[in-house]
C-alpha cells in the first residue's frame, strides 16, 4: 500500500469514528465499552469496506473503484472542496448512488447492532459532500504531518508545532475555499458545510496550542 493510500485510509477511519461518536441515537443503544469495542473494529475493519460504508452504499468497492475514490480524494485535497461542494457529488463516489445502510454488523454484541444504525440513521444525517470534504481535510492534514512527525520522533513538543502548522495550512485552504462558494451551484450549502469544517479544524488547533503552551511553561 502508498503511502498516500495509507493516509487516506487513516482518514476514512477517523470519519466513521467520527459519525459514531457524534451519533446520539448510538449514544442511546450502546453503553461506553461497547463504543470502545466498535473503535476498535472500525480500526480493524479492511480499508475497501470502510470505502464502501461511507460511499458505496455500504458494498465492498472493488480496487479500480478504490484507486478512483483516492484520486478523487486527493484532488479534493490539493484544490479544494469548493468546486464539490453544492453539487450533488453520488456520481464521484467509488461506485456512486446514495447513502444506505451497509447490511452487515460489524460486532456480534447482545442487543448490538452498530452498522446497522451507523450505516442507517448516522450516516444519512452526515451527508456526502460534508464527508468527502472531511475526508479531503484529515488526508491534507496528514499528508502534511507524516514528514515532520516522522521526523521528530521522540520529541512530542515538536510533534506538536508540526500539527499546529499543518492546522493553519489546513484553515487556510478552508478559507480560500470559502471564497470560491459563489461559483458553486448551491453557495450558501457551500458555505455552510466549510464553515463546519472550519470550526472543527479551529477547535483542534486551539487543543495543541494548550498542549505546547503547557509544555513551554515547564
Amino acid at each position: 500500500m502508498s503511502n498516500d493510500s495509507r493516509l487516506i485510509e487513516l482518514s476514512c477511519k477517523e470519519v466513521l469514528m467520527s459519525i459514531v461518536k457524534e451519533s446520539k441515537s448510538l449514544d442511546k443503544k450502546l453503553s461506553f465499552f461497547q463504543k470502545t469495542l466498535l473503535y476498535d473494529k472500525i480500526k480493524e475493519m479492511k480499508y475497501e469496506k470502510v470505502i464502501g460504508l461511507l460511499f458505496n452504499e455500504g458494498i465492498e468497492v472493488t480496487a479500480e473503484q478504490k484507486r478512483e475514490f483516492e484520486s478523487k480524494t486527493k484532488k479534493t485535497a490539493k484544490y479544494g472542496i469548493a468546486a464539490y461542494t453544492g453539487r450533488k457529488l453520488a456520481k464521484y463516489a467509488a461506485g456512486g448512488g446514495p447513502l444506505k445502510a451497509g447490511p452487515k454488523t460489524i460486532l456480534k454484541t447482545r442487543n448490538v447492532h452498530p452498522l446497522k444504525d451507523v450505516g442507517g440513521k448516522a450516516i444519512k444525517k452526515a451527508k456526502f459532500k460534508g464527508m468527502i470534504g472531511a475526508v479531503a481535510g484529515l488526508y491534507l492534514y496528514r499528508k502534511l504531518t507524516d514528514p515532520c512527525v516522522r521526523k521528530n520522533l521522540g520529541n512530542k513538543q515538536a510533534q506538536n508545532v508540526c500539527k499546529m502548522e499543518a492546522i493553519k495550512k489546513v484553515i487556510g485552504q478552508i478559507k480560500s475555499d470559502m471564497g470560491k462558494c459563489s461559483s458553486t451551484s448551491n453557495p450558501s450549502k457551500c458555505q455552510e458545510k466549510l464553515s463546519k469544517e472550519l470550526i472543527k479544524w479551529h477547535t483542534k488547533y486551539q487543543q495543541y496550542l494548550v498542549l505546547v503552551t503547557k509544555s513551554r511553561k515547564k
